[in-house]
């Protein structure tokens, strides 16, 4: 028998060893088809006041997962930015019922996770446990959205860590960056274009808080996403105990400037930061909302572009020229509008080079076609990194209210793969030329030494230098 074990084991080497002399090792195999991604189905009902619950099984693991997500981030801060992130950071700080030792040691307890935060366009409060405390995870989670106590001592402890971050930021240039950029392109007077201020922070009360919650947390202005080990006819009941006495009521309506029109002509701007031995730079322009029909064929684009190692700036400024250490693009989607924008770091001398490259990667995207390898490629890698985000449970909660926060079709994420596996190279081309900016049409944005970078920049037309607080600097400086 052990000779027989040990032939069949010697057969199996050879064969193997026969079938690796056939490999070209010279060259990768190329990538199977993208498999097909099922979505999770999903229970959706509106409770009477209004609050709409969804409900996604999953009995892989015995955990559970609440997320409520609430149509008002901090598009609705109004005259004081950063209203919605510190109320928001606020909600698992204490409640009426528990101080914030007492609610941190309930969660400790059960081994529960309770966050809360906020973003552009929606707050969220998250909670996560094992099902089997399904009851006390709940009652915890409902008590931060329903019952904040907004302690005085917890908002003196917040407004100071939001003072500390926004000082560590201003120290940090693609935060100089991105804040210029967004008010550039989304206007000074629009709250996406907004930044808190150390004025604004310090004067920020607990009646200012606490009207923010009282005005905009209401049930019908909310969603409630549920994914875990539960059943939908266990678990709606326990929800509608938890949170069917929470009132509804109006909800404002939002008077906010119209954004600015996409500009037709290129405009540069350079915040001077004195003493960097490197420049921070963006290619940027208008981008799109996010219930933008082309946005998912519009992501193989992107990645084409500069989706990461593989992308074309990547390959381009760093591999090919020594430029950086990396570059890339993205379109960020919001609800009223987006931004395309192109960014890398580089060493002073080598800014103007590093733009043009850039510049002219986007222009070779918009004008020459595609090969099929590339766009395989990059097909099937957002592909398969969306087959493995379908294993995240908070992940999916948030696809789920984000069908409903901004109006996409109820199928989105359940053809995303499909449409995102079987975009052509027309249709790139289409999409390119459609959507990548002109050359002539770009909004540039710089962070580095004025001294060092200006003159290059200026090759490429007229600069405007702003100080490390956004101050344009007076027309005889620049």
């Amino acid at each position: 028998m052990l000779r027989f074990l040990v032939f069949l084991c010697c057969a199996s080497v050879a064969c193997a060893t026969a079938a690796r002399a056939d490999l070209d090792r010279a060259h990768p195999p190329a990538p199977g088809p993208a498999p097909a991604a099922s979505f999770p189905d999903y229970c959706e009902i509106t409770l009477p006041n209004g609050l709409k619950v969804f409900v996604i099984e999953n009995h892989r693991q015995p955990t559970v997962t609440f997320r409520l997500l609430v149509r008002a981030g901090a598009v609705c801060d109004g005259p004081k930015p950063g209203t919605a992130e510190i109320a928001a950071e606020l909600l698992n700080k204490g409640t009426a019922r528990r101080d914030a030792n007492a609610f941190a040691q309930a969660a400790d307890t059960l081994g529960a996770v309770i966050e809360a935060g906020a973003g552009e366009d929606a707050a969220f409060v998250y909670a996560s446990g094992l099902t089997r405390f399904l009851p006390q995870v709940l009652d915890l989670f409902s008590d931060a959205v329903l019952h904040p106590a907004f302690p005085e001592a917890e908002l003196t402890k917040e407004k100071a860590r939001s003072l500390s971050q926004l000082a560590q930021a201003r120290q940090r240039p693609p935060w100089l960056l991105s804040t210029l950029r967004d008010k550039l392109l989304y206007g000074p007077a629009h709250p996406y274009g907004a930044v808190p201020t150390d004025a604004v922070i310090n004067a920020l009360t607990r009646a200012d808080v606490q009207a923010w919650h009282r005005t905009w947390f209401r049930p019908n202005n909310a969603s409630l996403a549920i994914v875990g080990d539960v059943r939908a006819d266990d678990v709606l009941p326990l929800v509608e105990r938890a949170f069917g006495a929470w009132e509804k009521g109006d909800v404002p309506a939002l008077q906010l400037p119209a954004l600015p029109a996409p500009a037709q002509t290129r405009t540069i701007h350079l915040i001077n930061r004195p003493g960097s031995v490197q420049s921070t730079f963006a290619v940027a322009a208008t981008g799109l909302p996010r219930n933008n029909a082309d946005l998912p064929e519009l992501g193989v684009v992107n990645a084409i572009l500069g989706g990461g190692y593989s992308g074309r700036l990547f390959q381009n400024l760093r591999e090919r020229h020594g430029y950086t250490y990396g570059a890339g693009s993205s379109f960020s989607s919001l609800r009223l509008g987006g931004i395309f924008a192109a960014s890398a770091e580089v060493r002073n001398e080598v800014t103007l080079p590093a733009l043009q490259e850039m510049l002219a990667e986007i222009a070779r995207l918009r004008d020459q076609p595609v090969l099929d390898a590339e766009l395989a490629m990059q097909r099937n890698y957002l592909a398969g990194n969306y087959l493995l985000s379908l294993e995240s449970p908070i992940r999916t909660a948030e696809r789920v209210q984000e069908i409903d926060l901004y109006g996409l079709p109820g199928d989105y994420f359940k053809t995303y793969a499909r449409r995102v596996a079987s975009v052509s190279t027309e249709r790139v081309e289409a999409l390119a030329k459609k959507y990548l900016p002109d050359a002539d049409g770009v909004t540039i944005v710089v962070v580095g030494e004025a001294r060092d970078v200006r003159p290059q920049l200026e090759k490429l037309g007229q600069v405007i230098v702003y100080d490390l607080n956004f101050k344009a600097q007076p027309a005889a400086a620049n």
